[in-house]
């Protein structure tokens, strides 16, 4: 699996909006840590790796307090009335070993060549099945049909997952097929 940014966060200890104001100004920012039947914990981060955060879109981190670490998704992130500066970050702790099987949406991109040579494009399968993290759930997963000519048939194992998903869908399953309709 790979590596998740590690997020190194200080316990508060001035509660309330003069507490926040004063991290703030320090070029910190305030926020909570909670979930998994834990005592939730008011903490602040560093305004560089909240930008960093920000940056890479990650939204599954590593958070440290206390010299201990533990898997955590960012839950919400509030922004400043503009937008440009985040002023709380909420942090809910995940089971790193918790498993989910769910259903994917497909997402076709580009437009088949064979389209040109009159072919029809037929999508049997709207989503997949995949078991991955339960904190990792892709959206949907993209697939590339702009090579596809008459003929062609993209199945599931044809798919690239992402490296923490398996498939659960049979390998063998055709998802998407360019044809002939004047042979149908």
């Amino acid at each position: 699996m790979s590596e998740d940014l590690r997020v190194k966060v200080e316990r508060r200890t001035v509660p309330g909006s003069t507490g926040a104001r004063k991290l703030r100004a320090e070029g910190r920012v305030p926020g909570n840590l909670y979930g998994l039947g834990k005592t939730g914990e008011s903490v602040s981060v560093c305004g560089e790796l909240i930008e960093k955060l920000v940056a890479t879109r990650s939204s599954v981190v590593d958070v440290e307090l206390d010299g201990g670490v533990e898997k955590a998704v960012v839950q919400e992130l509030q922004w400043d009335v503009f937008s440009t500066h985040v002023l709380h970050v909420d942090f809910r702790r995940v089971d790193p070993n918790g498993r989910a099987t769910v259903d994917v949406v497909l997402e076709l991109r580009g437009e088949p060549v064979g389209l040109k040579d009159g072919g029809a494009l037929r999508q049997n399968a709207k989503k997949v099945r995949v078991e991955c993290p339960d904190y990792r759930i892709p959206k949907s997963i993209p697939v590339r049909i702009g090579a596809l000519k008459i003929g062609d048939v993209i199945k599931a194992s044809d798919l690239q997952l992402p490296e923490y998903a398996k498939l659960v869908t049979p390998a063998d399953a055709v998802l998407v097929e360019l044809y002939d309709p004047r042979k149908s």
